[in-house]
Parts: C-alpha cells; sequence; structure tokens
C-alpha cells in the first residue's frame, strides 16, 4: 500500500499522513497514533531516500575507523564499545551509524573524500589524528560537520576529543618509579601519530623531572600493532643495559611484548616490568600475569561524541549547547601485575 491510499482509507490528506509518520508537532497525538496503527496493519514505510532529499538529510555518521591490516585487530574492543555509545545518541533523532574500515591512511583518505564529495552521510568521526593531517585540513576546508577522535595541529579551530595520554605517561612514570624502577623505556607508534608525540613528550617531562636518564635507545617507535610490540621488546633487550620496564601506548604492543619475553624465557612482571597504556579491551585481563594500564570508559566516550557533532547542525544546537566542542577525556589507572618491582 502507497501513501496515497493509506491517506483515502483514512480520510486525511497525504501530508498530514507524511506528517504524522514523522512524529511531525503539526498532527495531534491521537491522529499520529491512527496513522501509525495503520501503516503497521498495512506494512507501509516512508520512503526515506525521499524524505532525506527533501531535507537535505541523510541521517547517517559516518566512523572511520583507523586504518589497519586484517591481522591487527587493536582497534576492534575499543571502536565497538564506542560505536555503542555513538548509535545509542543517534537513534534518539533517528539516526544511523555507519562503519567504514581501510588498509591504510591514504586508502582511508580516498574513501573520506569519495564520501564527503557524494555526500554518503551528514558527518562523520576521524580517528588515528597525525600532528599534521590532511583529512582534517580537507573536511575543515570543505565545512563538513566532523568531529576528531585526537587531537591535531590541522584544520584550525575544530572539534576534537582525545584521550589524555600526557597525564596517562605521567602517571606511568610516576607509577613505575615508585616500584623502583629507573631504566624506563617507551614504545609509540609512528606515522606522526599525534597520541604518539603527547605520549612520548610527557614521558620526557616526567622522567626529567624524576632525574632519570633519557636514553635515546630507551625511544623506540614500531607500528601500533602486536607485531611493532614484539619488535620494540627485542629491540630494547638486545641493548647492553636493557631497561627494566617499558611502558607502551596501547596493549596491542604490550602483548608482543608478552610473546618476545615468553620465547626468551622470561615473565613479565619479574624480568621486564611491561606497561600496557590503554587497555582497550578484555584481553589485558586474561593475560598471565595480568596486564597493567589504563582503561576507558568508550561507550560514555562515543555518547559525548555523538553529542559534540550533533551540535554543529541548527536543529540540535540549543539541545547540545553545553557540550564542549574541544576535550580531554580521562584515563584511569588499573595496575596489575605485569610492572613489578626493578630486582624482582
Amino acid at each position: 500500500m502507497g501513501i496515497r491510499k493509506l491517506a483515502s482509507e483514512l480520510n486525511l490528506s497525504v501530508s498530514t499522513i507524511s506528517r504524522a509518520l514523522n512524529d511531525s508537532d503539526e498532527v495531534s497525538e491521537k491522529t499520529r497514533e491512527r496513522v501509525r496503527e495503520a501503516a503497521a496493519r498495512h506494512g507501509y514505510a516512508p520512503n526515506r531516500a525521499a524524505e532525506s532529499l527533501r531535507k537535505g538529510r541523510l541521517n547517517t555518521i559516518g566512523l572511520m575507523l583507523p586504518a589497519r591490516l586484517e591481522e591487527e585487530n587493536y582497534t576492534l574492543a575499543l571502536f565497538m564499545r564506542l560505536a555503542d555509545g555513538l548509535q545509542s545518541v543517534l537513534a534518539m533523532h533517528g539516526m544511523d551509524l555507519v562503519m567504514y574500515g581501510s588498509k591504510s591512511y591514504e586508502e582511508e583518505f580516498v574513501r573520506l573524500r569519495r564520501i564527503v564529495e557524494r555526500h554518503h552521510v551528514d558527518g562523520v568521526i576521524l580517528a588515528g589524528t597525525r600532528r599534521h593531517d590532511e583529512r582534517i585540513d580537507y573536511v575543515a576546508g570543505r565545512r563538513f560537520p566532523f568531529v576528531a577522535f585526537g587531537r591535531s595541529e590541522s584544520g584550525g579551530d575544530h572539534a576534537w576529543i582525545d584521550l589524555d595520554f600526557a597525564a596517562a605517561a605521567k602517571t606511568a612514570v610516576s607509577h613505575l618509579t615508585g616500584l623502583g624502577h629507573q631504566r624506563i623505556a617507551i614504545g609509540v607508534p609512528g606515522k606522526d601519530a599525534m597520541q604518539a608525540h603527547l605520549y612520548l613528550q610527557a614521558w620526557q617531562t616526567e622522567m626529567a623531572r624524576a632525574g632519570l636518564p633519557l636514553l635515546p635507545d630507551f625511544v623506540q617507535v614500531d607500528e601500533l600493532s602486536e607485531r611493532g610490540g614484539y619488535r620494540i621488546t627485542e629491540t630494547l633487550l638486545a641493548l647492553p643495559q636493557p631497561p627494566t620496564a617499558i611502558m607502551f601506548q596501547s596493549d596491542s604492543m604490550a602483548i608482543g611484548a608478552y610473546r618476545k619475553l615468553n620465547e626468551l624465557g622470561k615473565t613479565p612482571g619479574r624480568d621486564l616490568a611491561v606497561f600496557g597504556g590503554v587497555l582497550a579491551g578484555d584481553v589485558p585481563e586474561y593475560l598471565s600475569p595480568r596486564l597493567s594500564g589504563f582503561t576507558v570508559d568508550a561507550q560514555a566516550l562515543g555518547v559525548r561524541m555523538a553529542k559534540v557533532l550533533l551540535s554543529q547542525w541548527p536543529q540540535f544546537a540549543e539541545i547540545y549547547a553545553s557540550e564542549a566542542r574541544q576535550s580531554v577525556w580521562p584515563l584511569d589507572l588499573r595496575a596489575r601485575d605485569s610492572d613489578g618491582g626493578a630486582g624482582h
């Protein structure tokens, strides 16, 4: 049944039927309920594509997942929970979330341009930000609604929410020095990752404040994956005077360290303290020993992110006016068993 037949059966105008199905306040609740019941009875659904054309909005938001290869799983747990939070807010406004994955930064940028130029979505969330990020410059230049999951020096004054990597690094150094460690190395991702810059800078500041040596060999850069953490650990343990502790930026890199230590017959927390950075999923809880690091309420973060993005549209601006356009999201320390004291 089409909308005209539905209107004829209910003795209402087509415009009234349309407004009722869109929950317009111009139609009484009694009439809206009557129309909804009839539509459900006949299996009628409005043409959302035509509605979107009329409104100039698709009611769809795109989440650009960080570029990763198939064997790199570090994004999955964190971003699935983030997506739950995003969708919980979007659903209240009849909007949907679509996620885009890519195998490289370059592939993602090509996809982003296509999405924006063809207007496949109404707004995007960009993750895995770089200090100099072409994606952010592009969407900002097009005045396309977006929120960056992470800071950047690109894009001018734009909306972003970032994890508090600086506070996390400072806390980690303080925690490890409190356990007696002085030779503390750090493993961070490369490719101009903004999070690596913030984490490394805070490590340098806190190590200097503690009067500890900033040895160039103790700063290792590799990919944000288990493989990257494995290679970093291999390099550090081969030094004439290896560290007693390694601070990684993510649990995926720390998992790679576990593998290398196991191959050498060594135990995390006894032969080498391993600090996991951001614990994105449940795996760290089931490692032996349990991995120390920082947890994040990703679902609540997704809720905040959705509100910040929606606040950029006039129809939602007043509803979400109190949401800060730029904010740093806290990380909570979870000291478990992998960061044992020096000499253990």
